[in-house]
């Protein structure tokens, strides 16, 4: 018993030291990250958890919100740590050692079909990739990762030695891959397929078809297409995504799914997805072999389902959100992939025909990657197997040809290399064949290795990018608010797409962000409020300790602390009132209009809803052109501005309005020069609107200003000089 229990361990030793040397990597990966990047998805996952830890129940921003996931319950009881970089610090190490523990499902998966030698590469290979620099990231993948790969084992398990507990086990693990990962409902597809191969293969249905003649064969293979039609009906009946793209965006589904496809095949070295194709082909001698043929069959099955998702999720992507490369969608394949390749490099089992038809699909799927997309945008969170090309486009200075025709050359020479190893082409090689599959393997091993660091080098110069920028000390919010509520209230907030994110996700004191123009950002419950009364008084005003004002908002209050634009208030029992408050300025200063319409001038206000205090007298209105225009020979910029000053009410829409117009200046506003606006204010509560032409500076002068294409009005500035 304890020789027995000696050799096991004996023969886990790589494995587990493996494990333990990537999980360290990943985990010192994680150290480096400094702070979230991914918004909303990283926010959104923050939010439930937090509230699950506090209160037991799934919530965003204080609302209830239904299960999405089983992520946000794993990490609550990380969210009882205080302060919050230590919460997230454990959090990203444990997900570190988590997505890496793929490696041990990856390993027993191999083994169903493989000798230990190349179980062990693929096993490795499986958690070297550039999916593990996911590892760190607040999202699904890290653990969707080793539970998908679980499922797949226990998948070809029950395939390969079919009996009631080991498809009830099979199925549970699909199961909980979904509630995971809802994306990993295409396991689902793979363990369908087993278990129709699984009937295929009865004595019973073997004796049945040996009775068929042509037309029954026909009959079979029309009621096997109506069949897909019919699930494919049902499947847009309960998603309205699927029914959008199934329906009205198949030629997208082909391009984005291809995308997504050569992506993939570029993270994981080329030869692997030749090999995962090729494979699916292997003679019926070698499926008869233990383990192969459920291989085949749960390998074709995940293909087939997640390469679907991935194309169906693509194409959505491109009609709501922008044109992405979902390759993400697919890393769940990898472990198949570099299980396929060391059987062919193990049993050079291959049709040599199979590893010319593989090759030619990678290589068209290869060329039509957009890999501009990754190299311009890097680190490309969606496809993070883009991130050896940047390599070569960063380090190395290669243009994007250069790169494009390295691509296909390593995908012919991939072709080339496995047909001499893993066909029986390889008795050319005679005793070199052994050294040479060896040699590739570890050739895609460095692959790997060198596409995950890199990815996480570009992860890691975003997040210290955006962590210089997050107001010092990150948690400065929570720090002044003690164990107050804070609502953070501001304008124009869209223009700050990753501040106030970092902000709330630093500062758990934050539980709710509104906007008084109807720009706070989500994830969650973002709410404009209406004026309830001219004093500024707000509706709903529902009882918070404290308001962070950013963006020109300024509210009555205690002032407890100011950081770069932001002030918390404390309100001492009050309700939320507002002092003053601008709309319509951009984080530069700028008045922004419609570009599409430059017809539509540019607008913005200030109101002044507490007069007390020296806030009536004399408004002064500044707008400038200064920055644009000074050397371009007398640029004309178009149009009049117009300053309006009157009472402040309550407007048919609820929120502040001029009910009474009681002086107005008209002035046209340069390039290269500012106009100052001077109106006498009234005694009560009063509103200034200006409207304002705008530009495009791209338009008006293409050399200097190519990047700005924004229709423009001016810089603004507000003021009050007392009476």
């Amino acid at each position: 018993m304890k020789a027995d229990i000696r050799a096991r361990l004996e023969s886990a030793a790589p494995l587990i030291g493996a494990y333990l040397l990537l999980s360290t990597l990943y985990a010192w990966q994680a150290w480096r990250r400094e702070t979230p990047t991914i918004f909303s998805d990283e926010l959104e996952t923050t939010q439930i958890s937090r509230a699950i830890a506090e209160t037991g129940h799934a919530a965003r921003r204080g609302e209830p919100y239904g299960f999405t996931s089983l992520v946000p319950w794993l990490t609550a009881p990380f969210w009882w740590l205080h302060p919050v970089a230590t919460a997230y610090e454990a959090i990203k190490s444990v997900q570190a050692f988590v997505m890496a523990a793929a490696i041990f499902p990856a390993f027993l998966l191999a083994r169903r079909l493989l000798s230990p030698g190349w179980a062990y590469f693929a096993a490795v290979a499986a958690i070297a990739g550039p999916a593990l620099s996911y590892a760190p990231i607040l999202v699904e993948e890290p653990w969707a990762y080793p539970v998908a790969t679980l499922a797949l084992w226990l998948t070809v398990r029950a395939v390969d030695v079919p009996g009631r507990w080991p498809i009830a086990l099979a199925f549970v693990s699909c199961i909980l891959a979904v509630l995971v990962r809802s994306q990993l409902v295409a396991v689902f597809g793979a363990l369908a397929f087993g278990l129709l191969a699984l009937w295929w293969r009865t004595p019973a249905m073997r004796r049945w078809r040996t009775s068929w003649s042509r037309w029954d064969w026909a009959g079979a293979v029309v009621l096997g297409i109506g069949a897909v039609i019919a699930v494919v009906a049902f499947l847009g009946h309960r998603s309205g995504e699927w029914e959008k793209v199934t329906t009205g965006w198949k030629g997208r589904m082909l391009e984005y799914g291809s995308w997504a496809g050569g992506a993939f095949a570029i993270g994981i070295g080329v030869l692997p997805a030749i090999a995962l194709l090729a494979m699916l082909a292997v003679p019926r001698a070698e499926r008869d072999r233990p383990g192969v043929r459920a291989f085949v069959v749960v390998a074709g099955g995940a293909v087939v389902s997640f390469g679907w998702y991935a194309a169906v999720k693509g194409a959505y992507l491109s009609t709501t959100f922008s044109s992405l490369i979902v390759e993400r969608n697919l890393v769940y394949l990898a472990p198949l992939a570099f299980v396929a390749t060391a059987y062919l490099f193990e049993r050079a089992a291959a049709p040599i025909w199979a590893v010319l038809v593989a090759g030619a699909a990678v290589l068209a799927l290869v060329v039509w990657v957009p890999i501009e997309r990754g190299l311009d945008n890097f680190p490309y969170y969606e496809a993070h197997g883009l991130a050896i090309l940047a390599l070569a486009n960063r380090e190395w200075a290669w243009p994007v040809g250069r790169i494009e025709t390295a691509l296909e050359v390593l995908t012919v020479a991939a072709a080339v290399l496995l047909l001499l190893v893993g066909t029986r082409l390889r008795a050319s090689l005679a005793d070199a064949a052994a050294p040479v599959a060896v040699a590739v393997a570890v050739g895609l091993l460095v692959w790997n290795v060198t596409a995950e660091v890199y990815a996480s080098i570009g992860e890691h110069e975003f997040s210290a990018l955006v962590e210089r920028n997050i107001p010092k000390p990150n948690d400065w919010v929570d720090r002044d608010a003690g164990s107050g509520t804070v609502t953070m209230l501001g304008q124009h907030m869209s223009d700050n797409p990753l501040g106030v994110p970092t902000t709330e996700f630093w500062n758990r004191s934050i539980s709710k962000v509104w906007s008084v123009d109807g720009t706070g950002p989500g994830p969650g419950h973002t709410l404009t409020p209406d004026l309830q009364d001219v004093d500024g008084t707000l509706w709903p005003n529902p009882r918070t300790d404290f308001v962070l004002a950013s963006g020109g908002v300024e509210v009555v209050g205690d002032e407890v602390a100011a950081n770069e634009g932001s002030t918390l208030v404390r309100l001492d029992g009050r309700p939320i009132r507002l002092r003053a408050n601008t709309t319509g300025i951009a984080g530069d200063g700028w008045i922004v209009g419609d570009p599409s319409d430059p017809s539509v001038p540019a607008r913005a206000a200030y109101n002044r809803f507490d007069v007390s205090g020296g806030g009536t007298g004399t408004a002064v209105v500044t707008l400038s052109r200064e920055t644009f225009g000074c050397g371009s020979g007398g640029v004309r910029l178009p149009g009049d501005a117009v300053v309006r000053i009157g009472i402040l009410g309550r407007g048919e829409d609820k929120q502040p309005a001029i009910v009474r117009q009681t002086a107005s200046d008209t002035q046209y506003v340069p390039a290269c020069t500012s106009r100052t606006f001077a109106l006498p204010t009234p005694s009560v509560p009063w509103r200034v609107e200006v409207a304002i032409p705008t530009f495009v500076p791209a338009k008006v002068d293409p050399k200097g200003s190519a990047g700005e294409r924004r229709a423009l009005g001016a810089r603004i500035s507000f003021d009050v000089v007392p009476r």
